[in-house]
């Protein structure tokens, strides 16, 4: 017998292993395979789908197209594929109810550091990553965030500009002041200016994120470092005394109100987005200027490590046991599916510049399924 709930989702039990699941009056029979996939609605996923991974794909697919054009085939072709395949997974309550919200389970991603669909997961991965690291040594240190800037910089200049920030950030850390940090996170991240109004219109500005674990008494005696000290020490390990911006700021107290937590959770997405927006290379109606960020951007990145730990927060790393945030799973972001429990698998395929649901089927307690990346 197949029931109806008010829920989108139902899964009917009937004698035996046979199992239906009933979608808005359409019935997927997992025994005899049978399904019928006109006018289903997926609500809450098909949103993420149509909010979130179609938007990153469609722009994943014009970067394939300015890849190969500059002729890098090989990138092109891997970045076309990405993401091509997704699978969620809903999870089976022991009534027979099937969430609403599904989590992506499978898909196969590029990790092209550029790709827009790779680059979101990314950034997704971290913000999660740096949040578990100051979860569990969240009442043991203040911390600080701390934005490095230098001027901006010409396309043909950026890779060189990286090369003296990297070089920068190195002598930075050792310097005495310093000593006062007790871990760090930092990542790098690349806007252009796009204002065509601006006397800096079409140069590069690298500059990094950091967020800076120190003593809970910082701020009193020798302990405190100012604004302006910070500014000198970067001045100083750049060696250039025009770098005239700094941005050093505390992060309240996240269990001293909704409002101080939810300023840590922004200051902590700041850190976490893209080395680089899609926004600032993508521009399907000029393909040339595309072109053009593409290959400055692409030759700047190449193997070049865009975030770093150090200290206690990579010391919480690694007894977290977290995956590369650059080029490990993108898929797994959060957990992976708890095997004792029964979950409903949803494929969707990219075509015709749409995902389309190709198939439906259940995993049972104990099933193994196989991941598409």
């Amino acid at each position: 017998m197949q029931t109806k709930e008010k829920s989108l989702f139902m899964l009917a039990h009937e004698e035996g292993s046979n199992l239906a699941i009933v979608f808005n009056d359409h019935v997927h029979d997992s025994k005899q395979n049978t399904y019928c996939q006109s006018h289903i609605i997926w609500n809450k996923s098909d949103i993420e789908i149509s909010k979130k991974f179609s938007p990153k794909k469609n722009n994943a697919v014009l970067l394939s197209q300015s890849y190969l054009r500059i002729g890098l085939d090989s990138k092109s072709f891997r970045v076309s594929e990405c993401g091509s395949f997704l699978e969620f997974a809903h999870e089976i309550t022991d009534q027979g109810e099937v969430s609403e919200v599904g989590k992506l389970h499978s898909a196969n991603f590029c990790r092209d550091r550029m790709c827009p669909m790779c680059s979101w997961r990314r950034s997704y991965k971290i913000f999660g990553q740096v949040s578990q690291i100051m979860e569990l040594i969240g009442d043991k240190y203040k911390y600080l965030f701390l934005t490095l800037t230098v001027p901006n910089c010409s396309g043909d200049q950026l890779s060189l500009v990286l090369d003296s920030m990297m070089d920068g950030w190195r002598k930075f850390i050792r310097y005495k002041d310093f000593k006062v940090v007790k871990g760090f996170f930092r990542a790098l991240e690349i806007t252009r200016n796009n204002d065509p109004c601006s006397k800096s219109f079409g140069t590069y500005h690298p500059h990094f994120h950091v967020v800076l674990a120190v003593p809970l008494n910082y701020g009193s005696g020798r302990n405190y470092i100012s604004r302006d000290k910070w500014l000198n020490m970067w001045q100083k390990a750049m060696k250039d005394p025009s770098i005239s911006q700094v941005d050093i700021r505390v992060a309240k107290d996240k269990n001293a109100s909704k409002e101080a937590s939810l300023e840590l959770a922004s200051a902590v997405a700041e850190i976490a987005k893209y080395a680089v927006k899609d926004s600032d290379y993508i521009y399907p109606e000029d393909p040339d200027l595309t072109d053009n960020i593409v290959v400055t951007l692409s030759g700047a990145l190449h193997h070049r490590r865009l975030v770093a730990y150090g200290g206690i927060l990579r010391d919480a790393f690694e007894n977290l046991k977290l995956d590369d945030p650059e080029d490990g799973d993108l898929v797994h972001i959060n957990q992976k599916l708890n095997p004792a429990l029964a979950w409903l698998i949803v494929k969707y395929g990219w075509s015709c510049g749409t995902y389309k649901m190709t198939d439906v089927y259940i995993k049972s307690p104990g099933e193994e399924v196989n991941d598409i990346e």
